[in-house]
């Protein structure tokens, strides 16, 4: 049985050959930004995300990846398209990703290439820790949030829903990160950030409010992600 890829930008690519790493046979991709039939590294694009639950059945499958970088815009194609309760979103991890016994790793989420998730923490649903990013010891993020390439937090730090922290960032031990913000790039974080916020700096400091489903990068295509 094969997996269903939803999104097919440059994000969705690094998932397909972590699922090719893992040995999961890749059926396609769902974009509303490609023509149907449409080949990208070597799998077709099957149809509109309106088309899934119709092609799940006609195909037998029951496995999907939400392969969305955009946080808000991957929790909004989630609600748009739950279906049937059978539907599973497993989690995918690359073979060289580390996660603790003891750490908690939610529906969907996604695990890139030396990835590290310490002991007794807790990822929620639909994250993204992506190539060389670390979540130490006790911390928890949130569902639909994401850390970018080597982005690395102390312990016991937390980091709210749909929140994105920026490449090579560093958080301090026992930092907060709300809901909706957004950290920059390289950014040293050694005190709470709030709620819809935009930071960075060293140290890092609230820059300006955000609201929620701003982008943070590219366009709000799916297939831009």
């Amino acid at each position: 049985m094969g997996i269903l890829v939803i999104g097919s930008s440059g994000h969705a690519s690094a998932i397909v050959d972590m699922l090719e790493a893992c040995g999961h046979a890749v059926v396609g991709y769902l974009d509303d930004e490609c023509p149907v039939g449409m080949l990208k590294g070597g799998y077709p694009i099957l149809g509109r995300l309106h088309d899934c639950e119709d092609i799940c059945k006609r195909l037998k499958l029951r496995d999907m990846v939400l392969a969305i970088g955009d946080n808000w815009w991957r929790r909004k194609v989630y609600n748009n398209i739950k279906m049937a309760s059978d539907v599973r979103y497993p989690v995918i991890a690359h073979p060289t990703a580390s996660v603790a016994p003891s750490a908690q790793v939610g529906e969907g989420s996604v695990l890139m290439a030396q990835a590290n998730v310490g002991p007794h923490s807790r990822l929620g649903k639909f994250t993204i820790v992506n190539s060389g990013a670390s979540l130490d010891h006790d911390s928890s993020l949130g569902d639909f949030a994401s850390l970018a390439p080597g982005a690395v937090t102390g312990g016991l730090v937390q980091i709210g829903e749909c929140s994105a922290v920026g490449v090579g960032a560093a958080l301090s031990d026992r930092v907060k990160i709300g809901c909706h913000t957004v950290v920059g790039t390289g950014a040293v974080v050694v005190r709470d950030i709030p709620d819809l916020s935009v930071a960075y700096g060293n140290p890092a400091g609230v820059k300006r409010p955000r609201a929620e489903g701003e982008p943070y990068y590219g366009s709000v295509r799916i297939s831009t992600r």
